[in-house]
């Protein structure tokens, strides 16, 4: 065997063979309660995706273990041995403590819930949850490993790295070394992001396979919350001062104005844009019965749900390089023109198992400076169905005593967020549509039938969206339905959801970014406001974005406001028609698209 390669050999194998219990102990205490969280309900439940996160974690644990074993190898410090063990006993100890207590892991959110906890809070939520069964499980835990360290360090059991102990150990840790040495990395880039835009895109390439360990975890949920953090106390202090500003409402009649923001909607895969099922029957009714107008040509500025509700609800502009927090929330003009503001939002964080997108919205849109200046009211609670929301809210709605002329309504759905078929209840009377429905002879019985459970939840969500409608057809209203980004679903290769890469083939901007946008009129509304409609009709046409929409609804809610643009307002005649926003303004020609 070569010098060279012996040499390589020994620098992977010996801090193995000299730091044995310290290295297997590190990667069991860094990869334990990750571990722990994939077998969730059992082994026997595991799905390959679990099987494949626990090769993960362990890799990127074992790597970590190795560079810390290699230090030691090289200086032996006590000391730093000791600390290192103090520190991973500790992460665990955390981390079981959430699981265990709460079944989530160390996220963005529950540190922004530890942030905002005053001593008061602290004092009770330690005498709750300190000697609950969970956390008894924890202090085993911790016990049981504290002691195992100390027999094992004691016992100075070593391997004695002979040349075959070296080789062996080296060809089993190689690939796992290498795996773990790469996510390690990627999540080094953490320190280098500047935006909460920057972190989403980490996220969504190879990130969350390198939070897959309680140090990186988080690295990347400490780092996340400073900057998101930052950004948010920017748009805080920006709607405050807004909140101070006039603001007013010319409308002489009641009004109700609704904003529906849907989730994941490829318009391709309804009839009101030229698709085979009929998976909008209401909405086309609604079409046809001349209340539903539909606009043709709009784009959401992102393929995340974040940036996109974010840009919709700030009457920001992206054309003009504004970043969402550089300008007020919308919600805060209609309060203080004097309109009831009601937020229903079936997406909002709720407890503590938060995921990292939900955080990153809800921690702007309900931040306790937040809500006294932008609702009047807000739901609390979430449901697996869209249609259990406005269940409550029609309930909520009866047992009001309305005392406002106008209001506001803003829905945030599920709608056909993946998994799609879990956005309807499994009754078979809602699976309309089955994988024989899907005309696509180059795709497996697997994929027709995922598209089939798409077109099913694109039905349902037709049906919640009427039930909006119903509530409010018979009083002077006017809604916009629109999503927060588009999905593919196998419409032109094999793939499903949204991509990230730098630069998206025209058929990925198309079924990505090109979302449906619905503009619904009450009879009354119809009947007392004419010179509306007719701006409606010449504006079905006109290319817009998703954050142009803050400036339709000041038009539609003759709301006089210096935030509202009439240049950035479809339904005006100063509309200024500009290329096609798709991050940053990506155009595309329609025309060179393939059908």
């Amino acid at each position: 065997m070569p010098n060279s390669l012996k040499r390589l050999i020994g620098w992977v194998a010996k801090p193995i063979c000299q730091e044995l219990p310290f290295f297997c102990l590190m990667v069991i205490l860094m990869s334990f309660s990750h571990i722990l969280y994939e077998v969730g309900d059992g082994i026997q439940e595991m799905s390959l995706r679990d099987w494949r996160n626990i090769v993960i974690v362990l890799s990127l644990s074992v790597f970590m273990a190795w560079g810390m074993a290699f230090v030691l190898w090289r200086w032996h410090s006590k000391f730093v041995k000791v600390l290192l063990y103090a520190i991973a006993l500790l992460l665990m100890l955390t981390d079981l403590f959430l699981l265990f207590n709460f079944g989530t892991l160390l996220s963005p959110w529950m540190l922004l819930l530890v942030k905002e906890t005053n001593g008061g809070e602290s004092s009770e939520f330690v005498s709750r949850y300190l000697l609950t069964g969970g956390s008894l499980r924890c202090f085993g835990c911790l016990l049981f490993f504290s002691l195992t360290a100390f027999l094992l360090e004691n016992k100075n059991c070593r391997l004695t790295g002979s040349l075959r102990q070296q080789c062996l150990i080296a060809l089993f840790a190689a690939p796992m070394l290498a795996l773990g040495a790469y996510l390690f990395f990627y999540a080094g880039k953490l320190l280098t992001l500047q935006t909460q835009y920057d972190f989403e895109i980490w996220q969504e390439g190879h990130g969350s396979y390198a939070r897959q360990s309680t140090p990186t975890n988080l690295l990347y949920a400490s780092l996340y919350l400073h900057t998101s953090g930052k950004d948010n106390e920017k748009a805080i202090l920006i709607c405050q001062e807004a909140s101070r500003l006039p603001a007013t409402c010319t409308e002489q009649d009641s009004l109700n104005v609704i904003l529906v923001i849907g989730e994941s909607f490829n318009k391709r895969h309804s009839p009101l844009y030229g698709y085979y099922l009929n998976t909008t029957p209401q909405l086309c009714a609604l079409r046809d019965s001349g209340n539903l107008f539909v606009f043709q040509d709009v784009v959401a500025p992102y393929n995340m749900t974040t940036f996109s509700v974010k840009n919709i609800l700030s009457t920001n502009s992206l054309a003009d390089v504004e970043p969402w927090y550089a300008k007020p929330s919308f919600p805060v003009i209609f309060k203080k023109a004097g309109f009831h503001v009601s937020m229903w939002d079936n997406q909002r964080p709720e407890g503590t198992n938060v995921n990292a997108y939900d955080y990153a919205l809800g921690s702007y849109m309900y931040a306790p400076q937040m809500l006294p200046i932008s609702y009047c009211e807000h739901n609390t609670k979430t449901y697996d169905y869209d249609l259990s929301l406005l269940q409550v809210f029609g309930q909520h709605l009866k047992g009001q005593r309305r005392s406002h002329k106008h209001a506001m309504y803003i829905f945030h759905l599920m709608g056909q967020h993946s998994d799609a078929a879990l956005r309807f209840p499994p009754s078979e009377e809602l699976k309309v549509f089955c994988s024989s429905d899907i005309k696509r002879d180059d795709l497996d019985e697997s994929a027709k039938q995922t598209i089939a459970d798409y077109d099913n939840a694109t039905h349902y969500n037709d049906f919640v969206v009427s039930k909006i409608v119903d509530t409010f057809k018979d009083k002077p209203s006017v809604m916009i339905y629109l999503s927060d980004h588009g999905e593919e679903v196998y419409d032109y290769r094999y793939f499903i959801g949204r991509s990230h890469e730098s630069k998206k083939t025209k058929e990925a901007l198309r079924y990505q970014y090109d979302i449906p946008l619905l503009l619904w009129c009450s009879d009354r509304y119809v009947n007392t406001h004419p010179e509306q409609m007719e701006a409606i009709q010449q504006a079905l046409d006109k290319p817009a974005t998703a954050d142009d929409v803050a400036h339709m609804l000041f038009s539609l809610a003759a709301i006089h406001t210096p935030f509202y643009q009439s240049k950035r307002d479809p339904l005006n005649t100063d509309y200024a028609v500009g290329q096609r926003l798709l991050q940053g303004y990506i155009d595309y020609d329609e025309a060179t698209v393939s059908q």
